[in-house]
Formats: structure tokens, sequence, C-alpha cells
């Protein structure tokens, strides 16, 4: 190494040494500075010397038993005052987005899980974040995919199976498939197996679509009755058998309290279970704020009765 190379070297400071620095320009002290620094005396007077003799200009002028900051000093203290924003700026916005002050919060759901689950989750959120923003949308499946793909930052909550080598896939819970049907259609019945489905009115979903496939599965290789209505979601499936319409297999989450107040909501047997998972993108790992979602959510899960 050459002499410029050596000589520039050495004329720095280390953070530590403008830790001290800046610390006596502030207090005006020797003395002072170390009372705020929770250090002995000498060891600030002793670093002061170090950074005077590296840089090879005095800091401070010693008049009369007190400090006077030279010119040079003075001019670096200004840039250490502007370094030193900045990183508070960083401290301000990491404070703000651990407690959720600052960022913001995109959630996708399935149509049933809009109804109240995800809403109920959303209300714990707001309570313990209430200064972060949030974006909330139920998507049909043909679109909840691509809003993940493509979009920024999104969070998706989904009651189907998705497999995409672009997707990451965190289980959240199973829940059980149930049977809608007007008030009364099987009385005292606890359970409604396949044999009771046969007779009533049945309200179906298109065979090639998420909720079509979960059907299939569930009645098990059991004859699949000719649907008298055919809708694309579960709400609607729940509205109309409100209606009188007829029954459909649903998930536990389409019908809202006041729905299931004028329904027969039952468990199918055998039982039939549906996946809820948790999807977002492998290129944009979940921010902390959803991470804190997730949590809530897995407890609004947990305390379902469905």
């Amino acid at each position: 190494m050459n002499f410029d190379e050596e000589g520039q070297r050495q004329a720095t400071m280390s953070l530590r040494q403008l830790e001290i620095f800046r610390t006596v320009m502030i207090a005006g002290s020797i003395s002072e500075a170390a009372r705020l620094l929770f250090i002995a005396q000498p060891s600030v007077t002793r670093i002061l010397q170090l950074t005077e003799q590296r840089l090879g200009f005095l800091l401070f002028e010693r008049i009369r038993g007190r400090l006077h900051p030279t010119p040079e000093a003075k001019r670096i203290y200004e840039e250490v005052e502007s370094a030193y924003s900045g990183v508070q700026r960083v401290n301000d916005l990491v404070r703000a987005l651990v407690e959720g002050r600052s960022g913001k919060l995109n959630v996708v759901c399935s149509p049933s899980l809009g109804v109240h689950l995800i809403p109920r989750a959303i209300a714990e959120f707001n309570r313990r974040f209430p200064g972060l923003q949030i974006h909330f949308e139920p998507l049909t499946h043909n679109n909840l995919i691509p809003r993940i793909l493509f979009g920024q930052n999104y969070l998706a909550v989904s009651m189907f199976d998705i497999a995409h080598p672009n997707l990451v896939v965190e289980p959240l819970a199973r829940v059980p498939i149930v049977v809608a049907a007007p008030r009364s259609t099987f009385g005292q019945k606890r359970f409604v197996g396949l044999d009771d489905l046969a007779g009533h009115a049945w309200i179906d979903y298109p065979h090639d679509t998420p909720l079509g496939k979960v059907v299939e599965d569930a009645l098990d290789g059991a004859e699949r009755p000719v649907p008298i209505v055919e809708v694309r979601s579960a709400i609607s499936a729940c509205q109309l058998a409100l209606e009188g319409v007829g029954i459909a297999l649903v998930d536990p989450f389409c019908a809202s309290d006041a729905l299931r107040s004028g329904l027969d909501v039952k468990p199918l047997r055998p039982e039939k279970r549906l996946q809820v998972s948790a999807v977002y993108s492998h290129a944009e790992p979940l921010s902390h704020s959803a991470r804190e979602f997730l949590e809530i959510l897995r407890q609004v899960f947990a305390d379902y009765p469905a």
C-alpha cells in the first residue's frame, strides 16, 4: 500500500468516533458527553484525541477550560446530523412496520371465505394494527391465482387445491363439507348420508369447476343427481336452498348466521373435508403484517364452529 492510500485510509472516523464526536458537540463538554454515553470521562478524552490524530487536525479548541468546535468540526457535524437523521428515519420505519403503522395488507380469498370468516380476521387485525391499510377482495378461483402471480404482495386464502411451481401453499385448516337444505328437510337427523340425498331437488355446480370437483369427490362414486339449478358459487347455492329450491353440498363458511337460521346445515357422512390454505408468490415472501394476519386467521379457524 502506498503513502496516499495509507493516508486516505487513516483519515476516516469509525462509527464509535462519530458517536463520541456528535455527543460532545451536543453536550458542549467532555464530562456531560461521558454522562450521556454512560462511559468514563477519560475514555471520551482518549477517543477524541485519537480521532484528531487520525484526521490530522483539531476538532475542538480548549480555551479557558471550555471546548470550542473548530470550523472543520462544525462542517463535519452538519454531515453527521444528516446521517443520523437518515438512521432515525430507518428506525422510525422499522418501528412502524413492526407496530403495523406502515405498509399495506392485500388479501384475496375464495368467495365463501369472504362472507364472514375473513372479515372476522380482518376486524381482529384492525384492532391490533389500526393504522395499517387493508385491501380485501373475494375472487373466484380462476381470478385468484393470476392475482397472486401477477399482483404485488398479495396473500390469498383458498378452499381449493392449488399446485403451481411459483406459489407457496401453507395449510391453515381442514373443514367438513356440509349439506345446505331448506329448514326441516332432514328432520332431527344429526348427519346426512349419501342415501338421504335421493329424492330431493338438487343444486349443483359445473363439473369442471373447483366446487364441481369437490362434489364429485364427496359423492364417492355414487350417482350424481341431475340438478334442477346449476350455479358457480356455494353462496348462491345456500341462498337457493333458503328459498326452498333444493339442497346442495357446500363448504361451512358460505352461509352467514342469518342465512343459517333459515336452513338445515348438517354434516355429510361419510365425512369429506376441504383443505383451506394460505397462498402467496415464491418471488414475494410474506411481509411481517401478512404473517401477523395469518396467525390471527389460524385462531379464527380454530374458534369457528364448523
